[in-house]
């Protein structure tokens, strides 16, 4: 019985909303799901509504963005109080700083002849927090490349002519954020973007769990995250990071994830 323990819906950069979602997990045979929108909670409160129309085992999820003035890591907050203050706090601060972020790379965009307005990357983003696929999507849209690939090699990826950083908010304050909203926090696919020194940072730090199963680990790196967590006491999470419109995510959803235990595991630990 799979968990998918890390989905994306419209409330963040995924292109299904939580229904559609559920309604497709239930479909491909997911047991338990969990939504964990990029520094948002509100897909967490449809969900809630819902989970049980679908026979869905529903744990409450988060993605929070962290930067540290150089390198990028998203730490995944389970079992979550959707409404705590602090956690509420942090994410309307965290969405406006998308905002000012958004308007200063559309504005570099524009000097750059790439003449997109500022209002249709706010229509496209919606009541998400606006990130860089947003804007790639409305300079798609407007004709200047063919793919959001393109617009990110181009104009707005790492480093690009365009690009501009995003407000500090470190790991370990995110995994204290997390902790202290009853959650648990979870390094979210460390093979992407951490060394393994920075991972052991963040374990001394607090760090409660690794994703261990995720589409961009193979299984060397599935087998070496094992090894840390079992040794460390770690949770041993995975899913299949579905946003909807990224390529293979069809053959991915609904066979990338974690026995069901899992979220047995995860309650327990917030207990």
């Amino acid at each position: 019985m799979i968990a998918d323990l890390h989905t994306h819906t419209t409330f963040s950069d995924g292109m299904l909303n939580p229904d559609e979602l559920f309604y497709k997990a239930k479909k491909l045979g997911i047991a338990a799901i969990s939504i964990t929108d990029h520094d948002t909670v509100e897909g967490n409160y449809v969900a809630k509504e819902i989970a049980s129309k679908y026979g869905l085992d529903f744990i409450e999820g988060i993605e929070l963005s962290c930067f540290d003035s150089q390198n990028e890591y998203h730490i995944l907050g389970y079992c979550i109080d959707i409404d705590n203050e602090d956690l509420h706090k942090h994410l309307a601060a965290f969405k406006q700083s998308r905002i000012e972020r958004a308007e200063i790379m559309t504005q570099r965009l524009n000097k750059m002849g790439i003449n997109i307005d500022f209002n249709d990357v706010l229509i496209k983003a919606g009541e998400a927090p606006i990130t860089r696929p947003h804007i790639a999507q409305v300079i798609v849209e407007s004709g200047y490349v063919s793919t959001t690939k393109d617009a990110f090699n181009l104009y707005i990826g790492d480093g690009g002519p365009a690009y501009t950083v995003k407000a500090i908010f470190q790991v370990e304050k995110a995994i204290k954020l997390i902790n202290n909203a009853g959650g648990v926090a979870v390094i979210a696919h460390p093979g992407y973007f951490v060394n393994q020194k920075k991972l052991f940072q963040f374990i001394e730090a607090g760090l409660d769990g690794i994703e261990v199963h995720h589409p961009l680990h193979t299984e060397k790196l599935r087998r070496e995250y094992h090894s840390i967590a079992s040794q460390y006491w770690l949770l041993e999470t995975g899913g299949s990071d579905f946003h909807g419109d990224r390529p293979n995510e069809k053959e991915l959803f609904g066979t990338e994830g974690v026995n069901i235990e899992i979220v047995k595991k995860i309650r327990k630990r917030c207990k």
